[in-house]
């Protein structure tokens, strides 16, 4: 009978030591594990307000008195205080927050975690037609190519880290994009869809070493492709301060006219496989081959009159980059 019962008290045995010295563990403050910390936002910045919460299963933290310390400063004390907001410092300056809980039936738990704030711009440019000198940004149209880069800011033990020993996760609307994703892939390319609405570029620049992250979205907005006419005179140049709008009278013997395909893909552009159409009074118009863009009218000797000047661009193979433009011409002598 002995041999019987001599495993169950082994076993109450070593659950009532096990239980023992799992409250000398609390009562000594080891038990850290009992609170969990986590805070918003998921990946801070520098110089911003970041908010730590603690929670936990076990401990009623709401009839618990917490005292809350950066950099092992005091900063915050007092019952049920499960929250606590501060401001993270410069880019890679860590801060090393410590919550204190003098619990009932498990003595004194502490837990800390470490911020280290990060920085991540993000930089994109569409490969369309802005003309030269031209103070805004190219803008992307449908199915136009666009590339994305990403600059963070992550600082080690050896200062900065450069960009291409980090690892990247691409991520295009509600799509993953694993191929384009991994180590030191910190360039994107892809292409816009068919409609013109806004495109959601996620990216997620984590290190290897450190576990630092952060994640930051793009919306880039797909643009409708434009015409703009411009002056062209022999003399000065292109007029690229004024452009033309629905109206224009010229009183020179000549007029040529530029046409500025904004946004439209440079790969049809620059491989002259555009069709450009111009018309005058719905009449079409013979135009050079090799310079597509201008025309130039002559004014007639005597007389007075005015024309619709017309061009529809077709950038062929993107279904979607067409646009039009018209313009009243008058002249007189």
């Amino acid at each position: 009978m002995k041999k019987i019962y001599f495993p169950l008290v082994f076993l109450v045995f070593f659950s009532v030591f096990g239980y023992a010295y799992g409250q000398l563990d609390s009562i000594m403050g080891k038990s850290s594990n009992i609170i969990t910390l986590s805070y918003t936002p998921k990946f801070p910045g520098a110089l911003q307000s970041t908010t730590v919460n603690a929670s936990s299963f076990q401990v009623n933290l709401d009839k618990t008195t917490i005292t809350w310390y950066v950099d092992g400063q005091m900063k915050l004390t007092g019952l049920g205080k499960k929250s606590f907001t501060f401001t993270t410092g410069n880019v890679g300056n860590q801060s090393v927050i410590k919550i204190s809980a003098d619990a009932p039936s498990f003595g004194n738990i502490t837990k800390e975690v470490t911020i280290t704030p990060t920085d991540l711009d993000v930089l994109w440019e569409a490969d369309t037609y802005v003309p030269p000198f031209y103070k805004g940004k190219a803008l992307p149209s449908s199915q136009g190519s666009v590339r994305v880069v990403p600059f963070p800011s992550f600082v080690g033990q050896d200062g900065y880290y450069n960009s291409s020993n980090l690892v990247y996760k691409w991520k295009a609307g509600y799509f993953g994009n694993p191929n384009d994703s991994g180590y030191g892939k910190n360039i994107f390319i892809y292409k816009t869809g068919y409609t013109y609405n806004t495109d959601q570029i996620e990216v997620t620049v984590s290190t290897l070493d450190t576990g630092l992250s952060i994640s930051k979205k793009v919306p880039i907005y797909v643009s409708e492709p434009k015409i703009v006419f411009y002056q062209n005179k022999p003399l000065e140049g292109m007029r690229f301060e004024n452009s033309l709008g629905e109206a224009f009278r010229f009183t020179d013997k000549e007029l040529t006219v530029r046409a500025a395909p904004f946004y439209f893909a440079l790969p049809g552009l620059n491989n002259n496989t555009a069709s450009f159409s111009w018309k005058i009074d719905g009449k079409k118009l013979e135009t050079d081959p090799d310079n597509k863009t201008e025309f130039t009218f002559r004014k007639p000797e005597q007389g007075s009159g005015r024309f619709q000047l017309n061009l529809a661009i077709n950038n062929l193979g993107y279904d979607l980059q067409t646009a039009s433009k018209n313009v009243m011409m008058s002249y007189d002598n």
